[in-house]
């Protein structure tokens, strides 16, 4: 039962890796497309648009789901409370979404933020829709099916946007397909599950559902002002176009990271409940996965700041040359912010979310000074290196405290940082160098394979010799995964 839960868990996140490769793949054209069809402000409108539907949303997202995966044996008789709870709180916040919208277009002087949000407003209530279904495939473990349906999803909305920037749609291009996907998504879940639940509003566990999630719901808030504090700032003190800079070099930053670092902690939430029982394993394989994500999400950071300028230059010239040191110190901090993902998944599965919460109420406020600051310094620039200096002093403690709690001392949580760091670092300067030399050095687009297959190559090279024991893992684990699970 052991190992099959085991392999079941590998084999959900390396096909939800292979699969949501190829839709990321169409993602990062569809963002470079984007970038050639659309102008700075435009991305900054709809930075700002997010900025503060993504909050609003948060706080009508009380993390009913999290409560109820720790109930897995019973889910059938929580499910109708939670689409009445999910559905109801996504009304609302729809509304206040509808009612926010002038103030925020006069507070920023973009009176274009009342269409879009209206637009997000009306996609809140149609994505509650496919909230149970959702729930119920994630605690059956069908990583593999969701992640499929996730990456033709993404694949749509890449089309759909690309097709619309090109009709002239401007920043409304990002927010039109939003609704649509979220009916389709509803109807396909809903017709993926066999055994359908009965939804009845069951008002009498309500209570007891909304007091669970107190913690798990204010700990979501103020991450999502973490999340969002960087465009408000920034909206408030630079110009659109400069809000749009940083808005595209943080997506073009983000997007591989959130595929190794979003898929794992997702895959590992409901595995993670399984093994509540005996938590010395359950402590044990966080570790380890966070572990081995370390090791892989930094050469990915490293490697995608070392062939950004080559890779933006050949394909825009100038027009994107002011994002380039954006996404460059972006991929470092985000990737110094990924392994806290696993750690917060581990104490979201203990159910232990005052724990979580108790450090982010120190973290919103040191996050804000140094946002302000870097603003006020050298605007999407300094930002930039706000955010990654918040990252590298307030992740790695926080993952350490989580970890100390299951026996792992500060010596292994800062290997566990500073070794795919160096190594990463020591791949892609042999990546650079080779990429320099005279043959190609003036071709930019064959700089960005080079550093990319040189630094790869290396790093696989360096990490086998000095940390066998990581390597040995990786592999063995990419061997059970593809082994059938009994």
């Amino acid at each position: 039962m052991a190992v099959s839960l085991g392999q079941r868990a590998l084999r959900g996140l390396f096909m939800a890796l292979a699969q949501n490769a190829v839709g990321r793949v169409c993602s990062l054209a569809s963002q470079l497309a984007l970038a050639a069809l659309l102008l700075p402000a435009d991305f900054g409108l709809i930075g700002l648009t997010y900025g503060v539907t993504t909050i609003v949303a948060t706080l009508t997202s009380i993390g009913v789901e999290d409560v109820i995966l720790q109930r897995k044996r019973t889910l059938h008789l929580w499910s109708g409370a939670a689409f009445w709870i999910n559905l109801g709180l996504a009304t609302a916040g729809g509304a206040a979404i509808l009612a926010l919208a002038p103030l925020a277009a006069a507070i920023y002087g973009q009176p274009h933020l009342i269409g879009l949000m209206a637009i997000l407003a009306a996609s809140m209530p149609m994505a509650a829709l496919g909230s149970v279904p959702a729930l119920i495939m994630r605690a059956r473990l069908q990583f593999g099916t969701m992640a499929l349906y996730g990456s033709l999803e993404l694949v749509a909305t890449a089309l759909m946007t690309v097709g619309l920037a090109w009709a002239g749609f401007g920043a409304y291009s990002f927010v039109i397909p939003t609704p649509l996907t979220a009916l389709v998504r509803a109807a396909v879940y809903w017709r993926l599950i066999a055994d359908r639940p009965r939804l009845h509003p069951q008002r009498r566990r309500w209570k007891y559902l909304v007091r669970n999630t107190a913690a798990s719901f204010a700990s979501k808030t103020l991450v999502a002002l973490i999340g969002q504090g960087d465009y408000m700032v920034l909206g408030l003190l630079a110009s659109q176009s400069v809000v749009g800079r940083y808005y595209f070099g943080f997506r073009l930053a983000a997007q591989p990271l959130w595929v190794l670092a979003g898929n794992l902690a997702g895959i590992l939430y409901p595995t993670l409940i399984q093994l509540s029982a005996e938590p010395e394993r359950q402590g044990r394989a966080a570790f380890d996965a966070t572990r081995l994500l370390s090791f892989c999400v930094m050469p990915v950071a490293l490697i995608q700041a070392a062939v950004v300028r080559p890779g933006l230059t050949a394909f825009f010239g100038q027009k994107w040359a002011a994002s380039i040191p954006v996404i460059q110190i972006l991929s470092i901090g985000l990737a110094l912010d990924a392994m806290s993902w696993v750690a917060g998944t581990l104490l979201a599965a203990r159910g232990q979310f005052v724990v979580g919460l108790r450090y982010v109420v120190f973290q919103v406020p040191a996050f804000f000074v140094l946002v302000i600051a870097g603003a006020l310094l050298d605007q999407a620039v300094g930002v930039a290196w706000a955010v990654c200096l918040f990252y590298a002093l307030s992740q790695p403690v926080f993952v350490y405290g989580v970890y100390r709690r299951v026996g792992v001392g500060i010596g292994q949580v800062a290997w566990m940082y500073l070794a795919p760091m160096l190594y990463g670092l020591l791949a892609v300067g042999a990546g650079l160098a080779v990429s320099l030399a005279p043959p190609w050095a003036g071709m930019p687009l064959v700089r960005v394979v080079i550093i990319g297959s040189v630094g790869a190559g290396v790093y696989a090279l360096v990490v086998r010799r000095f940390a066998g024991d990581v390597w040995l893992q990786i592999v063995g684990r990419l061997r059970r995964a593809r082994r059938p699970a009994g």
